[in-house]
């Protein structure tokens, strides 16, 4: 009887830790939208917010599981994250980072093709996501990628 219960409560699990997932990247670029068209105070705020969002998102797919190497196929930023989302839209941005984490459990990025490639270009990767080995490679370079172009834009608030 016990099984039954702990079976059928795996999918629910499972379910609502996409949900959280979900909820955490859009809640992320829908900040980041917001403060790339702020300025002060207000767009530090928005961003240091979202920043601390994105370490808990970080925290939640277990990154540093994935990340081995990742750095290496990426490079610096070209762009921060507020430039990407006000380019892909927050959306996209916001969608790419939950397939990117699903694709750390092992789902396919194939859907996200286009989205993929636009991504890797905004952000300048020194390897194209096509040629990266699997789909949870490019989820780790998607997420890793991200974290850095938030702090290059928390860099260019601070400047400013």
């Amino acid at each position: 009887m016990s099984s039954d219960v702990e079976t059928g409560s795996q999918p629910a699990a499972a379910e609502l830790y996409m949900e959280d997932i979900k909820g955490i990247a859009d809640e992320v670029a829908r900040l980041l939208f917001i403060a790339g068209s702020t300025r002060g105070s207000a767009a530090a705020q928005l961003s240091v917010y979202a920043s601390l969002l994105y370490d808990e998102l970080i925290a939640k797919v277990n990154l540093r599981d994935h990340a081995d190497g990742i750095i290496n196929l990426m490079g610096e930023p070209l762009s921060s994250a507020a430039d990407v989302v006000d380019c892909m839209g927050y959306r996209a941005v916001a969608s790419l980072l939950v397939a990117a984490s699903k694709a750390l459990e092992g789902e396919s990025l194939e859907a996200y093709r286009s989205d993929l490639e636009l991504f890797a270009d905004c952000m300048g990767w020194l390897v194209s996501p096509h040629k990266m080995l699997s789909d949870e490679q490019r989820g780790a370079a998607v997420l890793v990628s991200f974290a850095a172009a938030i702090n290059k834009w928390l860099e260019e608030l601070a400047l400013s």
